[in-house]
């Protein structure tokens, strides 16, 4: 049975899983010997580690200098790698950026990013309970057991508002249109859109049924959707920011809009591709306007 990973970084990244129920032991026996799992693979390698309420294991070096999480509003940017407990790791991703309310990084990993502050970084060990739980499956080319304890590196770079996030993004356009050599035609609403050829008559208003040509990619130029797409501009049938781009056009007419996340998908992501915060590109081609 197919099913999400959760925590395998974000929901956007789907493996093969099968549920097993480890009927032998009540849920409480499992803590218990995880957690001497855990104790006894501190004390064989002489790790000194604090253990939280919830069962994490840590040692922090250092717990940093900056801002640390005071509100589950609050966005944060992480770099984790992942490991089986004394076995191979598994993960390995540099500027995650989530939410902390949204629940999409498993609980472990979440904890972990509270206990820094901004620059810090960590050592945690995540019992099967803060992590993927009875899940199973294969990741990255390592199989990773029902009810794995988990060892994972942590690097919190830094605590956003949603304000700082927008004026990070924008930023990263700017840098991106040059990086590409294109010339921004007009920024509306924070969409940047590029025409690349012209087109003629009027351009789409509210109520109006507009069909696009459209290929829809992340910044590392990864596809994650294309095709024709008619809607009714104004009745909410795309995100913000595909709106507000097929505004800026004219029938016939070819550009790139570059898309920030407050106006696509915002801190849920979307899919196995689009992950939370996602600036995203569409070239687009209006082929009809009614």
């Amino acid at each position: 049975m197919n099913m999400f990973l959760k925590g395998v970084i974000y929901f956007t990244l789907i493996i093969s899983l099968f549920a097993c129920a480890k009927n032998e032991n009540s849920a409480l026996q499992q803590q218990a010997q995880e957690d001497q799992l855990i104790s006894d693979f501190l004390k064989r390698n002489n790790v000194n580690a604090t253990k939280s309420q919830t069962g994490l294991y840590y040692v922090l070096d250092p717990i940093g200098t900056g801002e640390q999480a005071s509100a589950v509003t609050q966005i944060a940017s992480i770099d984790v790698g992942i490991f089986l407990l004394g076995g191979a790791k598994f993960i390995t991703e540099k500027d995650i950026v989530y939410r902390f309310s949204n629940g999409l990084l498993m609980q472990g990993i979440v904890e972990a990013t509270t206990l820094l502050k901004e620059g810090g970084s960590g050592r945690f060990y995540i019992p099967s309970s803060l992590g993927f739980g009875q899940s199973s499956g294969v990741v990255n080319g390592i199989n990773v057991p029902t009810n794995a304890s988990l060892y994972a590196e942590v690097k919190l770079n830094d605590i956003r508002t949603d304000q700082e996030q927008q004026v990070i993004e924008a930023e990263i356009i700017k840098k991106y249109l040059a990086d590409n050599k294109l010339t921004l035609t007009k920024d509306s609403l924070g969409v940047n859109y590029v025409k690349i050829s012209g087109g003629s008559g009027a351009r789409p208003r509210n109520g109006n049924r507009v069909t696009v040509n459209y290929k829809g990619t992340l910044l590392n130029k990864q596809v994650f959707d294309s095709g024709e797409f008619t809607f009714t501009l104004g009745a909410g049938a795309s995100i913000r920011g595909f709106e507000i781009a097929a505004r800026l056009m004219q029938k016939g007419e070819k550009g790139i809009a570059l898309i920030p996340s407050h106006l696509a998908y915002a801190d849920k992501g979307s899919g196995d591709k689009i992950r939370p915060f996602a600036i995203l590109v569409f070239e687009l081609e209006i082929t009809g306007l009614e």
